[in-house]
């Protein structure tokens, strides 16, 4: 069986990538699909969620499993054991795929149609690709605006003094020595 999925952006207008990915390929196999479509870099963090009857998140398919064995969370799973068939329905037609944690940015995802194998393609495949994909990663000064900053450090170059100030010439304990010689004696 093959699932086509319609993946729509309401950043970009005329934005609309479809993909064909068959019930016992991976999430991460969609995901690679999508990314290598969109000419984004794939090892940064993403996640696909099912959108509950009530438009919020529900159920997470990330890109890495980040949960321990003392985690209870069942409402997370990874991408490369989440099988298609296992969380797509008719039920569940609808998911996000967020691609840009920090800016909450995503792709809304609908599943528009089941279908039979075709023999001659290779699954997963985009046939449809119209319009520019947004930008991947948003940092402006805008994303900013009403976040605490003043704490963190930037980067700046360091200077030889800046490298010396970490070490505390100050020694309390022990013996003081002028140069090599004086070390030796104590041997």
């Amino acid at each position: 069986m093959i699932y086509k999925f319609k993946v729509t952006s309401s950043e970009v207008d005329g934005f609309v990538r479809e993909i064909e990915i068959g019930h016992e390929q991976t999430y991460l196999d969609f995901h690679n699909t999508l990314q290598k479509s969109i000419n984004y870099d794939n090892s940064q963090m993403a996640s696909f969620y099912q959108i509950t009857k009530d438009g919020q998140r529900g159920l997470e398919i990330a890109l890495f499993e980040m949960n321990t064995e003392e985690d209870d969370n069942m409402n997370v799973y990874a991408m490369d054991v989440a099988m298609i068939r296992e969380f797509a329905s008719k039920k569940q037609a609808h998911l996000v795929y967020v691609f840009d944690f920090f800016s909450n940015r995503f792709f809304d995802i609908q599943l528009v149609e089941k279908g039979i194998v075709k023999s001659n393609t290779k699954y997963p495949i985009c046939t449809l690709s119209k319009g520019d994909a947004p930008i991947q990663i948003q940092l402006d000064a805008e994303n900013f605006e009403g976040l605490e900053l003043e704490g963190l450090e930037t980067k700046k170059e360091k200077t030889a003094d800046d490298y010396l100030a970490d070490f505390d010439d100050e020694f309390d304990n022990g013996p003081e020595f002028e140069n090599l010689d004086d070390y030796e004696d104590l041997i």
